[in-house]
């Protein structure tokens, strides 16, 4: 085993980087102002969240937002890669930024049976997830 130690380096050095907790106050402020702000642009968000079941800030998926009422189709958003700090994703040349992403096809929340929105809106789900994690 002294091979690889040698030939990968020996010994890696743990970076711990501190996490800033946030009150639920900041919370709520940061939710209130990028909810304001996705729906200056998309319009009313639809009043189901698609909730994940293990969140994202512990390695599960992204929240999914919706918004149905401004265009043809449904809007989907992420509300949680940004912190209420504003700290999140690697910025880009815009700064850092939550995603959003659209399809043609109407918003439908029936579990019974797959549909082609459920197809699509999980795709979505996973994409967003992934770009979330390896931007940040």
């Amino acid at each position: 085993m002294s091979f690889f130690k040698n030939l990968f380096g020996g010994k890696s050095k743990k970076v711990e980087i501190p996490v800033r907790e946030f009150t639920e106050e900041e919370h709520n402020k940061d939710y209130e102002l990028k909810e304001q702000g996705l729906e200056n642009v998309l319009g009313k968000m639809h009043g189901i969240v698609g909730h994940a079941i293990i969140p994202f800030s512990i390695g599960g998926a992204v929240d999914m937002y919706y918004f149905t009422n401004h265009i043809k189709g449904t809007g989907f958003a992420t509300m949680e890669l940004l912190n209420p700090d504003g700290n999140g994703p690697k910025p880009n040349r815009n700064g850092t930024y939550e995603l959003v992403g659209f399809t043609k096809l109407d918003y439908n929340d029936s579990e019974e049976n797959q549909t082609e929105f459920n197809t699509i809106e999980r795709r979505f789900c996973g994409i967003f997830t992934t770009i979330g994690n390896y931007s940040s």
